[in-house]
């Protein structure tokens, strides 16, 4: 299964200074693993802040892992939207519309 995972600073809570780097380096090494290993299918920042994946995982309770296992995690708010195939979505509308 596919999912947008999408995630933002968590409002009032602030990462502290003295943990930045190690935690954004930490990050960055958990982002590159799973694109390379193709866990993600991409993943892309936003320039205010947060950013977005396309993950594979097998089930609710693998994404809910993967993502308890993000080092920013304490630090955002997740938004997660299951995907489905544009073909197929397609071929049932077109298929409910009587074509």
């Amino acid at each position: 299964m596919k999912f947008l995972v999408t995630t933002r600073p968590r409002p009032g809570v602030s990462l502290p200074d003295d943990h930045a780097l190690t935690v954004f380096q930490q990050t960055y090494n958990w982002l590159n693993t799973n694109v390379t290993d193709g866990t993600f299918d991409c993943a892309y920042n936003f320039p205010a802040g947060g950013g977005l994946a396309i993950v594979n995982a097998n089930s609710h309770e693998t994404l809910t892992e993967l993502l308890s296992a993000y080092p920013l995690q304490p630090w955002v708010e997740y938004e997660i939207h299951p995907l489905s195939d544009l073909k197929h979505g397609f071929d049932l509308t077109i298929k409910a519309l009587g074509g």
